[in-house]
């Protein structure tokens, strides 16, 4: 059984489709998932971790300027929508589904023109603009969480939450590379795979007061910003600032908060481990869609949806407070509703739906 799988440009596309790939394997040992990606390094690293067989278009999305960029993106979407139609007609592909970025758009044409069915899995309360176009043809469109009363998706849908990896039972084996106390309290800062240098700039403050009070940072800066924080944190035993780590899931479990972006798999992870949640959005995301997924966190109960402003610092410091210094029981109500908002099993629905079509 040889399925297509389209997934492009961020981790929020790419990882939720490689979960999905692995529970595909597991449940049908003659699946055949082929990733159609793009050509960056990271993915070709990523394809050999995962064991999956890659194909790698080159294409690009359209800027909106004058220039030449929108005329050479056309020109590469027409030859990878030639290249996905010669390769899903001649190796029988029986099925395809997308997961996001400018790589699914040929890919989808082509499985519509050849009228081979496919899925949609769309991450955000905001669907992307390939998602919207292509909806209507699709099958069923797999929603990480429900879309904003402004937009529509047609067709067929179902809440299934974002497709994540599973949770070990235990971390207490995991070697972190530092120490730290068991009675301490911890909060992870966490901006996404490539970090938010604007995000860690007004959260300086905010840290700095909960060194005071005892509470350890574990802070995820990205490459760029990190050695900006080493210095302004240089010798303060209660913050720890990594560039990226390979694995945030012990992280997550030694954590008692997360403050970081509103990104799905960011949500879907911390929910997976009960995590409240301080979330400030990316505020020049696509049609502000983060604003609205730290929303539906906010309305479930588990997050607080933060502006990203010279006040930041002022309003993570009071949400602190309340949340693992007073003692009240916001806390473990926030805690409670993150358990209740966690789709573990979204990648095997999905998985089982599409190898079941």
């Amino acid at each position: 059984m040889k399925i297509v799988i389209a997934a492009g440009g961020t981790g929020g596309h790419i990882f939720p489709a490689l979960a999905t790939i692995v529970e595909m394997k597991k449940l049908h040992s003659q699946c055949e998932p082929i990733w159609v990606t793009t050509t960056r390094s990271r993915e070709k690293e990523l394809a050999e971790q995962y064991g999956v067989t890659p194909l790698f278009l080159q294409v690009e999305g359209i800027k909106r300027s004058i220039s030449l960029q929108p005329v050479k993106a056309v020109l590469k979407f027409v030859k990878a929508f030639f290249q996905m139609k010669k390769y899903l007609k001649s190796n029988d592909v029986e099925r395809v589904i997308a997961f996001g970025g400018y790589v699914c758009a040929p890919v989808l044409l082509a499985a519509k023109v050849l009228n081979i069915p496919y899925f949609l899995q769309e991450q955000n309360s905001v669907p992307g603009l390939v998602n919207r176009i292509f909806a209507n043809g699709a099958k069923k469109t797999f929603l990480g969480v429900p879309i904003v009363e402004q937009f529509t998706v047609k067709g067929k849908t179902d809440l299934t939450g974002t497709p994540i990896r599973h949770r070990e039972i235990s971390y207490n084996t995991f070697e972190f590379p530092f120490e730290i106390a068991s009675n301490k309290k911890v909060v992870l800062i966490c901006g996404g795979s490539q970090g938010a240098q604007s995000m860690n700039r007004v959260l300086v403050k905010a840290v700095h007061w909960m060194a005071e009070q005892g509470i350890v940072t574990i802070w995820q800066s990205g490459g760029p910003g990190l050695n900006e924080l080493l210095e302004h944190f240089k010798g303060n035993p209660n913050v720890y600032c990594v560039a990226s780590m390979d694995d945030l899931y012990p992280y997550y479990d030694r954590a008692d908060l997360l403050v970081g972006r509103s990104g799905a798999s960011t949500m879907s992870e911390a929910a997976l481990f009960g995590l409240p949640s301080i979330l400030i959005p990316l505020p020049w995301s696509a049609e502000n869609h983060q604003w609205f997924n730290a929303g539906f966190g906010e309305k479930e109960g588990w997050v607080l949806r933060l502006v990203q402003c010279d006040e930041t610092s002022d309003q993570v410091i009071e949400s602190v407070k309340e949340l693992l210094v007073d003692g009240g029981s916001k806390y473990s109500e926030m805690k409670h509703a993150a358990e209740q908002a966690a789709r573990p099993d979204a990648a095997v629905v999905i998985a089982k739906e599409v190898l079941s079509c």
